[in-house]
């Protein structure tokens, strides 16, 4: 994933961008949720950064001001032009069996036929997931599928033999056993990797 940079000059496009993002499954690096609009109001940002599915931001006039960038703009014009197509995350495991469907002269027999071979498609679509991998195979090119970037947790046994998770609160990493799902820090493997010690262990957060 490339990294992107959006300039905005409202609190209005602040939330715009993240609804955005927050809609594909990205997140604060620093673990926090929800717009932050603290980091507008009173930090003065005025850039969003998304790489590798992680958000951060800017501090406008200052030395951290990014160099390339797009404006608010050009980021919903270009929101405007992939919404075009429908877009539906599965493993790469599942996009592989997908394409391999695809390029076969009868591609719906071949999944519905009782075979080992496709089970993982048709056990882990389901609802419109499934209905759209139909419309795919039969020639819709409106559709597309991609690979869901797996997002991992640290784990570890605490004292009382029970299984908690590394959590960040308010932006630093403190007090970092829970068992709350909604406080648990979840990132891509390359940043987990970041914070793990000999105490903790990774695991999928999914």
């Amino acid at each position: 994933m490339t990294e992107t940079v959006v300039h905005v000059t409202t609190l209005e496009q602040w939330k715009s961008v993240l609804d955005v993002w927050f809609e594909h499954g990205h997140r604060w690096l620093s673990g926090k949720t929800g717009y932050c609009e603290i980091y507008f109001t009173q930090d003065n940002s005025r850039y969003l950064d998304l790489d590798r599915g992680l958000i951060t931001r800017y501090y406008s006039g200052s030395n951290q001001t990014p160099t390339h960038f797009i404006e608010y703009s050009e980021f919903m014009a270009q929101q405007k032009e992939d919404n075009k197509m429908e877009t539906y995350y599965v493993t790469q495991e599942q996009l592989d069996l997908i394409k391999e469907l695809k390029e076969k002269l009868f591609p719906l027999h071949a999944l519905l036929t009782k075979s080992n071979r496709y089970e993982n498609i048709k056990v882990e679509l389901s609802g419109q997931d499934e209905k759209a991998l139909l419309r795919y195979l039969g020639g819709d090119t409106s559709i597309k599928f991609k690979v869901k970037e797996p997002l991992y947790r640290l784990w570890a046994i605490d004292e009382y033999g029970e299984k908690v998770y590394f959590k960040q609160s308010h932006g630093f990493w403190t007090a970092p056993a829970t068992q709350i799902s909604e406080d648990i820090f979840t990132a891509p493997l390359e940043e987990i990797k970041k914070w793990q010690t000999p105490a903790w262990e990774i695991e999928k957060a999914d």
